[in-house]
């Protein structure tokens, strides 16, 4: 990430400066970026900011494609639902008016991805017979990286001296990375189980 750091960017600000909706952790105190036009936003992706490192750890989840790998219109349907609910959510966690309904945002994703998790156990929905595991101690590194995002350590103990590396935050994107790590190995444990035909001949 570092090397990708090589473009000057705007004058960051302080956490008293920063725009309302990013106010959400007053222990990292500098390195916030201004409110940007669109290009702007883009050209953040090349300059050292305090969520630099957030945005380098993101990754999606394409479990719903396995669990309902027989039902192909269905599929494209819950697809379809949660692509238009992850934009929900992203709507509803930059307009948040507090840390909390911020991250309550994100409950309705967790909410639907539970709904497929519960089908498999129940048997219901497809996928391999050992890939639920992954699934599942992908959530909990998520969960916990949520814990340690809200509670705010260790910047919470010296604040200021975490601004640019090793916040909350940033721990929790971490978190994340393997979370996603467990999700691949879900989801190569699925693709595996699909490389032979499961489904009733339609």
């Amino acid at each position: 990430m570092v090397g990708m750091v090589f473009l000057n960017g705007p004058r960051l600000l302080d956490w008293a400066s920063s725009p309302p909706h990013l106010q959400f952790n007053k222990y990292v105190l500098t390195g916030y970026r201004p409110v940007s036009p669109l290009a702007d936003c883009v050209r953040s992706l090349f300059y050292l900011h305090n969520e630099l490192g957030n945005i380098y750890t993101h990754g999606a989840l394409p479990i719903i494609y396995c669990t309902l790998l027989c039902f192909p219109v269905l599929r494209s349907l819950a697809i379809l639902v949660y692509v238009f609910l992850s934009s929900y959510v992203i709507y509803c966690a930059v307009s948040a008016q507090s840390n909390i309904t911020r991250l309550q945002s994100f409950a309705w994703q967790a909410c639907y991805r539970f709904f497929f998790f519960y089908l498999r156990w129940i048997n219901v929905g497809a996928g391999s017979p050992t890939s639920l595991r992954n699934y599942l101690v992908m959530d909990v590194l998520a969960i916990l990286g949520g814990f340690i995002n809200i509670v705010r350590i260790p910047e919470r103990w010296m604040p200021g001296k975490f601004d640019y590396c090793c916040n909350s935050h940033q721990i929790m994107h971490v978190l994340v990375v393997g979370s996603i790590l467990y999700l691949h190995w879900g989801v190569v444990d699925d693709l595996a189980w699909i490389s032979r035909p499961r489904c009733p001949i339609e």
